[in-house]
């Protein structure tokens, strides 16, 4: 679902970045005017950004887009004839060569003295490289260099250097992909290679290529930020939401819910036998089961616990799917190596049920009736769930245990 959300956004940029860059030349002069300076804004935007969460990738990679656009801008500006056909065919092989390099390096954020060493002795080499051109390349390497993909063409303008050096970064940045776990940089990095390789391929036009550039900058921005609130509402050990997420989860719900408040049976005793990396699995395990309530949202409340939320529903309607759960949980069997033993094991879980009502109608009512619950189910043996709910004519508590549970 994760991904599925990511990737909407960067597809629904992407299309309406390279459906209106056909629409520039239409545009007023004015407009035009000022394309060249959008890309900076996004750049310093996303700089901004990337400093205050320190993440010296997304830096580097839209400071090359910003360096991309400047050289551009002033060569093209300059009327300098030849030289600016040659810079943009130099900087149309260093950008996907930037943008590559800067996503191999290791994150290790912004104050690594050692990594923005090497940071700088790049930009050195590239700027030597650029004088280079500028003095006179030779003339088999400018053919070289400039030589088409496609012969004659006026639709794709693409360089056969450029073409391989973008490719190559594409593969690599694919293999990044499936290497590790999802991370929405690689994937926004991916689409922003892509939006690039299609703005070179309509040749120096730097209103174009300043369009591109824009969208680039705004989609590494949003990939931050998502993945900034990604890390923060999302436990990072299971999973799924987080406490942070059910409090605002607990804000958009009306007047009717149910809470079912859980928590893992012994679970000190795998940390305790058969240490915390036992303990994190099991953690896991429970908590894939969980996440695949019907009907409701699952949370990782702290520590063993979790909660589970169902919106517009009555305690009658969850029993049957949380009775389902416990008995998925009491059913899987986690097996691991210990020293040179292997051992299998079940882990079974305890529920406390409570459900919104006049007299119990604020979210901290419910999650301590529902705690209670859980804790009523923890000294009845474990492995049961207990509904605990305020009698209609009476403030006493009547408690309900699921006649199924403890089998």
């Amino acid at each position: 679902m994760v991904a599925l959300k990511h990737y909407s956004w960067l597809v629904v940029l992407s299309v309406l970045a390279i459906w209106s860059s056909t629409k520039i030349a239409f545009w007023p002069e004015s407009i035009q005017d000022i394309l060249v300076f959008l890309p900076y804004i996004s750049v310093v935007l996303g700089m901004f950004i990337a400093l205050w969460l320190n993440r010296i990738q997304p830096v580097l990679i839209l400071l090359s887009l910003g360096c991309f656009n400047f050289i551009l801008l002033y060569f093209s500006s300059s009327g300098l004839g030849l030289t600016e056909g040659t810079i943009f065919s130099v900087l149309s092989v260093l950008l996907p060569l930037n943008i590559l390099l800067w996503i191999l390096l290791p994150e290790k954020g912004v104050s690594n003295k050692r990594l923005n060493a090497l940071v700088v002795l790049v930009f050195l080499v590239q700027a030597a490289l650029l004088y280079y051109f500028l003095e006179g390349v030779p003339e088999e390497w400018l053919m070289l260099l400039s030589m088409p993909v496609v012969n004659d063409s006026n639709v794709v303008l693409l360089t056969f250097s450029a073409g391989i050096m973008f490719l190559l970064a594409l593969f690599f940045i694919v293999l990044k992909m499936k290497q590790s776990s999802f991370k929405n940089l690689y994937h926004a990095v991916f689409v922003v290679l892509i939006l690039m390789l299609v703005g070179v391929s309509q040749g120096l036009d730097v209103n174009t290529l300043a369009w591109f550039s824009m969208f680039s900058a705004m989609i590494l921005t949003l990939s931050m930020v998502f993945e900034a609130h990604h890390i923060a509402y999302t436990d990072e050990l299971t999973g799924i939401l987080g406490r942070r997420a059910l409090m605002e989860h607990f804000l958009g719900l009306g007047k009717k819910y149910v809470v079912a408040m859980i928590d893992i049976d012994h679970f000190k005793r795998f940390n305790d036998d058969y240490g915390h990396d036992v303990g994190d699995e099991v953690l896991r395990r429970v908590a894939w089961v969980l996440n695949d309530v019907k009907g409701g949202s699952a949370f990782r409340y702290g520590g063993e616990e979790f909660t589970i939320v169902f919106a517009n529903k009555t305690t009658s309607e969850v029993m049957d799917e949380l009775e389902y759960l416990r008995r998925k949980v009491e059913s899987g069997v986690i097996e691991f190596r210990t020293g040179s033993k292997s051992i299998k094991t079940n882990v079974t879980v305890s529920m406390g049920v409570a459900q919104s009502d006049k007299d119990c109608n604020t979210v901290q009512d419910v999650l301590k009736l529902a705690d209670k619950g859980l804790y009523e189910a923890k000294q009845a043996g474990r492995n049961q769930i207990i509904v605990r709910e305020y009698a209609l004519s009476s403030s006493k508590i009547n408690h309900y245990k699921s006649s199924q549970s403890g089998e």
